[in-house]
């Protein structure tokens, strides 16, 4: 017997029969809305769509093209592609395009520069696939993105790569030293007489300058090479695939040939010669930031040495670079573990009795292990790593918190403190003195705040305002290390000064009577004239104080006076050798007659 089948009856069949058109019409009504919706999402979309021959003509494009180009679509079709793409892409472009013709292919990220019709270049970011040779590609108008990220990653002066960049490619450049044997150089470059011809010149043409040199670096280097600006005038240059640490001192040498070749800068033409620390490095593993510290090393003693001259970092100069950043990671904890002390100078006023009417702060480093550490060593170090800031309040409180106990016990004594150029530019000074003055209940007359050349020029018009508002406080202000480095009449005619404080360089060989002294002269005439007081620094001997009398200086400060001593031992009163400092005496002329 035959098993029974399962089979539809005619009735459930017919149904179907009679549903199969309306299936077809809506499959078909489907595609056609399909096909409608990407039609539209092609001609409305932002996005830029192509088809592209393996040629790298055009085959199709939406609309998108032309607010991105500003050609008409159909000036684009059958375009070739290399008729658009920037010169410096048109290689790799083609190189993508030959890829696909070959075998199917995928590309993302990819991005080449197109000509805008306004002349102007446009930067594409393009994910596309090849079949047949035929490109199916989506590019994006990155334009905006990339020209944002130009300028966080360049100097916006020179258009060189900045910090931020130089040490991204220094990080692959020694990355690709594990499939080679070579080496990557840093070559740190500061000019010397950059500060001089900006003074004389103008910041304007100063810029200008920059410029210039910029490209000049630029002119010698290899297209590898990576030129970076650091800021002020220190270039960084990067060299890799570099054979040996000669290699790396030939291109120093031909970097210092070329800034000696002279500038034409407005209507003067100025050499600028370099100082240039080179760091050299074969360690694929090596850190870039170290790298640039080496040769900042290397470049600081090129400089100490009399400049225009090249240095390379070497064993000595990483011992004392580990010993500088020892110095610094002690310096951290001098504050908190209370091993900062200060001592106290005194200077006395020529036109007064021999009781002292100020003693400046100096600042002492006594580690609690080992032995005092030089205040030229530490202080250093604390201006190079910033740590200077924390100590210069340091010293402020400190000092004034001396001079209101001196005030107390009835010794009408002022006090002055040293301000750095970053405690004078960073911080706001004024209101910092107004806060410690009440916080001690002290006359602002009663404090004196020293400044350096070096800490003014810097950024001079923000330092001028600052010490314009210190005084009119009634702060003193005193330039100290008048005549160090050929110090400008003008500035201080320019600066809002109650005192100069003479280097100690001026009076150093007061036994030698022949001697002229015109620079020491005409800082005093100019003072005396500006209604400014001058202290002739370091005098240790009779000599000294003679020529400080002869020279008509209003103060005088050395160890023949007093030496720095902490507050309950400095004497506040002339040592009775020294006589009345205030005696009478002819005026003798500093030149001599023939």
């Amino acid at each position: 017997m035959r098993p029974a089948i399962d089979r539809p009856s005619p009735q459930a069949t017919q149904p179907a029969l009679a549903n199969a058109p309306a299936i077809e019409r809506r499959a078909r009504l489907a595609a056609v809305g399909e096909r409608e919706q990407i039609a539209r999402l092609f001609e409305t979309t932002s996005d830029l769509l192509a088809t592209i021959a393996p040629d790298g003509r055009f085959i199709l494009l939406n609309p998108a093209w032309e607010e991105t180009l500003g050609h008409p679509r159909e000036s684009l079709l059958d375009r070739p592609m290399r008729e658009l793409v920037h010169p410096d892409d048109a290689a790799q472009t083609a190189a993508m395009l030959l890829a696909g013709r070959e075998h199917a292919a995928q590309i993302a990220n990819f991005t080449n520069r197109y000509r805008h019709r306004d002349g102007s270049w446009r930067w594409l970011l393009w994910s596309a696939r090849s079949q047949d040779g035929i490109w199916y590609a989506v590019a994006k108008d990155v334009s905006d993105r990339i020209w944002l990220e130009r300028q966080a990653l360049h100097d916006p002066l020179t258009k060189l790569p900045n910090r931020l960049l130089l040490m991204d490619r220094a990080r692959q450049a020694l990355t690709r030293l594990h499939r080679s044997n070579g080496r990557v150089a840093l070559l740190f470059v500061d000019l010397d007489r950059f500060k001089a011809v900006n003074d004389n010149l103008g910041h304007a043409l100063g810029d200008h300058l920059l410029i210039s040199v910029s490209q000049r670096l630029a002119e010698m280097m290899r297209d590898s090479d990576t030129i970076a600006r650091l800021g002020g005038d220190e270039f960084v240059i990067l060299a890799d695939e570099l054979q040996s640490d000669a290699e790396a001192l030939s291109v120093a040498e031909r970097v210092l040939r070329a800034l000696e070749r002279p500038f034409v800068v407005g209507s003067a033409e100025v050499s600028m010669p370099a100082s240039v620390g080179v760091s050299v490095s074969h360690d694929p593993d090596a850190d870039p930031e170290a790298l640039l510290r080496e040769a900042d090393v290397a470049m600081y003693r090129a400089k100490r040495s009399g400049g225009y001259r090249l240095e390379l970092f070497d064993e000595h100069l990483r011992r004392e670079a580990e010993s500088h950043l020892q110095i610094e990671q002690r310096l951290r904890e001098a504050l908190p573990r209370e091993e900062l002390a200060l001592a106290y100078q005194p200077i006395f006023a020529l036109s007064r009795d021999d009781r002292a009417v100020a003693c400046e702060a100096l600042v002492r480093w006594h580690p609690r292990e080992g032995e005092p550490v030089a205040p030229a060593e530490f202080l250093a170090r604390a201006q190079e790593s910033g740590l200077i800031v924390p100590i210069g309040e340091w010293v402020l409180d400190r000092a004034c918190r001396q001079a209101s106990a001196w005030h107390a016990r009835g010794r009408r004594v002022c006090v002055s403190v040293n301000i750095s150029a970053r405690g004078l530019t960073e911080l706001d000074l004024t209101a910092r003195l107004h806060a410690v003055l009440t916080r001690y209940q002290l006359d602002p007359r009663s404090l004196w705040i020293e400044v350096t050349e070096a800490s003014l020029l810097g950024d001079p018009e923000r330092a001028t305002a600052t010490l314009t508002q210190v005084r009119g406080s009634g702060v003193r202000v005193a330039l100290d290390r008048a005549g160090a480095d050929q110090t400008r009449l003008s500035l201080i005619e320019s600066l809002p000064l109650d005192l100069i404080k003479l280097d100690r360089t001026l009076i150093a060989d007061a036994e030698d009577h022949t001697r002229q002294r015109p620079q020491a002269s005409a800082l005093v005439a100019l003072a005396r004239e500006s209604g400014i007081d001058t202290v002739a620094v370091g005098v240790q001997s009779e000599a000294q104080l003679q020529l400080a009398r002869r020279l008509r200086c209003t103060h005088v400060q050395g160890f023949l006076l007093g030496e720095p001593q902490p507050a309950e031992q400095v004497a506040l009163q002339a040592p009775g050798a020294v006589g009345s400092l205030a005696r009478w005496g002819p005026l003798a002329r500093l030149h001599h007659r023939p």
